[in-house]
């Protein structure tokens, strides 16, 4: 592979009844859950956290941390705790470390 390395990606995504495409990525880069879109917190708690600095080197602003539910394809509903809510994040990042931690 000339020297590049493989990367994976698992990528989930669905589409509500207002036809919004909403995107989730399963990151093992990030040490945290981040959420884009307001409407998918089931409940936030309002409270300063600063910034998370990304990849690409940007740094975003966290607005509030909250819980969000994700209905799988068989039904089963999981809960993802002390989620960040980044509105300018493009993509909703599922942090694979904290879903191993947390069993």
């Amino acid at each position: 592979m000339n020297g590049l390395k493989k990367t994976e990606v698992l990528m989930a995504s669905y589409k509500d009844n207002t036809s919004q495409s909403k995107s989730w990525i399963f990151d093992l880069g990030t040490t945290i859950h981040i959420c884009s879109q307001k409407e998918l917190f089931n409940s936030l708690v309002v409270k300063e956290e600063g910034t998370v600095k990304m990849v690409d080197g940007l740094a975003y602003e966290v607005i509030d941390t909250g819980t969000v539910k994700v209905t799988e394809r068989d039904e089963t509903v999981s809960t993802l705790e002390a989620v960040r809510y980044i509105p300018e994040i493009r993509y909703n990042l599922i942090s694979i470390k904290v879903l191993d931690e947390e069993g």
